[in-house]
């Protein structure tokens, strides 16, 4: 058996990249949740239904995201992890005081959301590094996650304190002020939090964590050895879709709210959503590691969004004959929105990681990641065209092609796999015993 050493400092590296995550995902989402009242704060600095508004500032992160994403996988291995994150920490936290100060500019506020996009990929791309480098195989899964629920945090924390601090009843004759005091005070927790991340990061622990070496692979390389496995490309769409779907309604929250007839910007769809989910990205995995099936339990997320997307793209006609039920129905729809949106997740990450073996996970789980935000963009910028006025036959098409999705799911092959991270690892964790430093 194998010793290896790990190191107490880890859980602060590890606590660095959560804060880092936490930090970019508030200021990524940070006006969706309040996007009309905002809307009405800049009103005078915005052209009538047109694209530049609140909603742009979430879709050009987005878009920044996908130009970024391999310039940055390309810094971290020339730069080192160590001098990347301190950039994307410098970024973080000079974008978030720009854009705080200058929040009564519209310009101002848009040329600081490219900055702190730029950002996001660099923390993003560096999870599987940071895990690799200083967790040993047994505490990666758990690091990851970790990492993950940071995001979902990030963006919980936006949808419950972004309408405390503004004015959202559109009747209020100050309706839509406090967006520059919320700005701001993002804008100076976020550089807080970044600055202190500076400090915490380092490169790697003086020994390795693991027996086991990481192979680094290149977009191309990966690309390349994924779709020439059978099924991985028909998982990669149906995958990308539902992360896409996902991030635009996130994004697009409040647009939604009004949609169903909600006047007031109290984030309660997004709350629901984010609340629910972390309880699904659970649920639905354990289930599918206790049965030992991935397909059947993709399967049913799948449809489990599909019921979802219906009832939203159809309660405009519900809430016209009863408006008092806008509000239940927009808590009920989005628990099981949620329940099974981030149940997919988590799962539909799993399930490539085992049909691409033995590609690293990291390999398939960019590959994922990318194509989702590459429709994620796609989808966003139909609901955002001329204000928002095909919000409603987005969400209609979205529900087709949710069903083509579940139809495709069908032919994809069960897991050949079938196993759980831990246990494909088993045998080398098993000859790895570790000792504390």
């Amino acid at each position: 058996m194998k010793s290896v050493r790990v190191y107490k400092y880890r859980w602060v590296v590890l606590l660095a990249m959560m804060l880092l995550t936490i930090a970019s995902s508030m200021q990524w989402l940070v006006l969706a949740p309040v996007s009309r009242a905002a809307t009405a704060f800049y009103k005078s600095q915005l052209p009538e239904q047109s694209m530049l508004g609140p909603d742009l500032l979430t879709l050009v992160h987005m878009i920044m995201f996908l130009l970024a994403s391999i310039p940055a996988s390309f810094i971290i291995s020339k730069i080192g992890l160590k001098h990347s994150l301190r950039i994307s920490a410098l970024l973080i936290v000079v974008f978030s005081i720009v854009k705080g100060i200058g929040s009564n500019s519209f310009m101002l506020v848009l040329i600081a959301q490219i900055g702190l996009a730029l950002a996001h990929p660099i923390v993003f791309n560096s999870v599987t590094a940071v895990t690799s480098r200083w967790f040993p195989l047994r505490e990666r899964g758990f690091a990851t996650g970790l990492i993950s629920l940071a995001q979902y945090l990030g963006l919980l924390l936006t949808m419950i304190f972004s309408p405390l601090l503004v004015s959202v009843k559109p009747v209020s004759s100050d309706y839509g002020s406090g967006i520059n005091v919320l700005l701001f005070w993002y804008g100076i927790i976020t550089a807080v939090i970044s600055a202190a991340t500076f400090f915490m990061i380092r490169e790697r622990p003086p020994t390795p964590s693991s027996n086991e070496p990481f192979q680094e692979y290149s977009f191309k390389d990966s690309f390349q050895i994924l779709f020439h496995k059978k099924h991985m490309g028909g998982l990669t769409i149906v995958f990308g879709l539902i992360w896409g779907l996902f991030i635009a309604f996130v994004s697009k929250v409040d647009g939604i709210m009004a949609l169903i007839n909600i006047e007031n910007s109290s984030g309660i769809i997004g709350v629901v959503l984010l609340t629910s989910g972390m309880a699904g990205s659970v649920v639905i995995p354990m289930l599918s590691d206790y049965s030992r099936k991935r397909k059947k339990y993709f399967i049913i997320s799948s449809a489990g969004i599909l019921f979802g997307f219906i009832a939203f793209a159809f309660s405009p006609i519900i809430t016209k004959w009863i408006p008092e039920a806008s509000t239940t129905l927009a808590i009920t729809f989005s628990a099981i929105l949620g329940f099974f949106f981030m149940g997919a997740i988590p799962l539909g990450i799993q399930y490539a990681s085992e049909l691409g073996y033995p590609t690293p996970e990291s390999a398939s789980q960019g590959i994922l990641l990318i194509v989702g935000y590459c429709m994620g963009t796609i989808v966003l910028l139909f609901m955002v065209l001329k204000g928002g006025l095909f919000l409603e036959r987005v969400l209609v098409v979205s529900v087709a092609f949710l069903f083509a999705a579940c139809l495709a799911s069908l032919f994809i092959k069960e897991s050949p796999v079938i196993i759980t991270e831990d246990e494909r690892l088993r045998n080398a964790i098993d000859k790895e015993s570790v000792r504390l430093q």
